[in-house]
C-alpha cells in the first residue's frame, strides 16, 4: 500500500467517525477505499465494522419502521475507526494495533 492510499483511507476512516448523522457519500468513499486496498491487514479487519456501521442507520424495529442510533450505539465503531487511522499513520501490523488498542 502507498503512502498516498495509507493517507487516504486514514483521513477518510477519522472523517467517518467524526460524523453525527448519516453521511452516504462519505461511506461509500471509505467503503470503495478499503475494497481498493485489501491487501493490508488493519484494513481487512475494519472492513465488517464499516459494513455493519452502515447498518446502525438502516435499523429498522420490529414495525418495519426505521430507527436512528443515539451516539452511545455507534462510539464503539467510531473508536475503532480512529484507532486504525492511528495503526494505519503508523505503519503499525494488525497484531500490534490489536494489543494496543484493544481491538
Amino acid at each position: 500500500m502507498d503512502e498516498a492510499a495509507l493517507k487516504a483511507v486514514a483521513e477518510s476512516l477519522e472523517h467517518l467517525a467524526e460524523q453525527e448523522v448519516w453521511n452516504p457519500e462519505l461511506w461509500q468513499r471509505c467503503y470503495d477505499l478499503l475494497k481498493a486496498n485489501w491487501d493490508n491487514d488493519l484494513l481487512e479487519y475494519v472492513y465488517d465494522d464499516v459494513v455493519h456501521y452502515s447498518g446502525e442507520f438502516h435499523s429498522r424495529n420490529i414495525f418495519g419502521f426505521r430507527v436512528k442510533p443515539d451516539r452511545y450505539q455507534l462510539e464503539h465503531y467510531r473508536q475503532e475507526f480512529r484507532d486504525i487511522a492511528k495503526a494505519l499513520r503508523s505503519s503499525m501490523p494488525l497484531s500490534e494495533a490489536k494489543k494496543k488498542y484493544e481491538l
